[in-house]
């Protein structure tokens, strides 16, 4: 019964195609413009490790000097900044209360493989971290593995790429065991990560939470052996009269650099954690440190990304704006529907004549409007795609997966195009049910 009415749907759409295509064009840009801002706004938002989320905390020690004004902004508000001095990283690392610690910086330097000659070498940023970096946040790899605990400790220089630049340097072929040169040091190549981009790559801050993953890790106490140490690149925040012009100097001073995360086993652990946190605070304000009244925080990484502002306002109020586009579209193929639906009375009127009843007249009404909004959500799809395909040119400096679609986004388009479609139908489809029989025969 059902392929019926969609047939008579169908016939409907051919008799009146202008009509027919003026309302699916109409849903089809509403659609679009709807989905290319909800796309970007759930890609920027969404939860990256929905599986263990509230075990992953970045930890923020409040060290800063209670007499120095804060330079850093967080949504446009001073705040403390949530890195950590050396002293304190090392502290908590020495302490080993927490299952897995990913203290990390990042630095940049020149880099080439050992055949290549000092003019070929790169500039690239490189992520020096710790081994659980890559099991803590899910990186997946395609040759090799992470470093030992050993090469953490003593800082041995090996190091870990990213598939993009294992192909880039050895043709994709498995390059562990290789060496490649940072700067003048070499290093022996453990592991491979295959393509992996978080989307939010939320154990950043906000001005990096769209941007690619870096190409190269080693571990954090291999770049302090070694002093790798770019001001431009490594990013800190100090405060005091303490020298910074070399890493030593940065090491030895107040000025927070090193971004910490751990991760934990149960919430009684993490609890422990954040006692721990507050013993190490005490001990700290004996010799003069942590003066200032903001407490601590153990943030997981919805809190993160919420005290970072993943989604900004900017986007909040862009979705919204979207939406009401989509239903000043929505109203125009009601008015649309209107129109075609009390143009058909005399076939209304013809049907009840031969025994239709209200119910059969609104069912061949709502699968023309499932017809027309089906259609306009396959057709707003791909103009959504091209749409975030004309973004990701337009804005370089964000990684493709935010202006991409998953197969969740893409059912939800269609479905969004066919519900609101026979939604706004309903009125249309009502008036033509009510449209008396007998004036509508006269007309014949």
């Amino acid at each position: 019964m059902g392929n019926y009415y969609f047939k008579l749907a169908w016939l409907s759409f051919k008799k009146t195609p202008l009509l027919s295509l003026l309302m699916v064009g109409t849903i089809a840009i509403g659609i679009a413009a709807a989905m290319i801002t909800i796309t970007v706004g759930y890609m920027m938002g969404k939860n990256p490790l929905p599986h263990k989320s509230e075990r992953v905390a970045m930890v923020h020690l409040n060290s800063w000097d209670p007499a120095e004004p804060i330079s850093y902004r967080r949504n446009g508000e001073a705040d403390i900044p949530n890195m950590l001095t050396y002293q304190d990283a090392m502290a908590l690392l020495t302490a080993d209360k927490a299952d897995k610690h990913v203290p990390f910086v990042s630095f940049s330097t020149l880099v080439r493989t050992e055949t290549q000659d000092v003019k070929s070498a790169e500039m690239h940023n490189i992520r020096s971290t710790s081994r659980h970096f890559f099991s803590v946040f899910g990186a997946p790899f395609i040759y090799g593995a992470t470093w030992s605990e050993e090469a953490d400790e003593l800082g041995q220089s090996v190091i870990v790429l990213s598939k993009r630049e294992n192909d880039r340097l050895f043709n994709g072929a498995n390059s562990v065991g290789e060496s490649i040169i940072l700067d003048s040091k070499l290093y022996r190549i453990v592991g491979v990560i295959d393509d992996w981009q978080p989307t939010p790559k939320f154990y950043v801050n906000s001005f990096h939470m769209y941007t690619p993953t870096l190409p190269y890790f080693v571990p954090l106490e291999s770049q302090i052996r070694n002093d790798f140490f770019s001001p431009a690149t490594m990013g800190w925040y100090c405060w005091g009269d303490d020298a910074t012009s070399t890493l030593k100097d940065v090491m030895s001073s107040e000025c927070v650099w090193i971004r910490f995360w751990v991760e934990f086993e149960s919430e009684a652990k993490k609890y422990e954690y954040f006692q721990f946190m507050a013993d190490y605070t005490e001990e700290q304000r004996k010799v003069g440190r942590f003066l200032r009244p903001e407490p601590n925080r153990l943030m997981s990484v919805t809190e993160f990304l919420e005290e970072e502002g993943a989604i900004t306002e900017e986007s909040k109020l862009g979705i919204v704006f979207a939406l009401a586009f989509l239903l000043a579209c929505l109203c125009n193929v009601m008015s649309l529907m209107m129109t075609k639906f009390y143009g058909k009375g005399g076939e209304v009127g013809l049907r009840r004549a031969v025994g239709a009843t209200k119910k059969d007249i609104a069912v061949q009404f709502g699968c023309e409007s499932i017809l027309v909004g089906l259609l306009g959500g396959v057709i707003g799809l791909a103009l959504a795609q091209l749409g975030l395909s004309a973004l990701t040119d337009m804005y370089p400096e964000y990684h493709a997966n935010v202006m991409t679609m998953n197969f969740t986004l893409m059912v939800s388009t269609v479905a969004l195009a066919v519900g609101t479609s026979l939604l706004f139908g309903l009125w249309p489809i009502y008036r033509a049910t009510r449209i008396q029989l007998s004036s509508q025969l006269k007309s014949l």
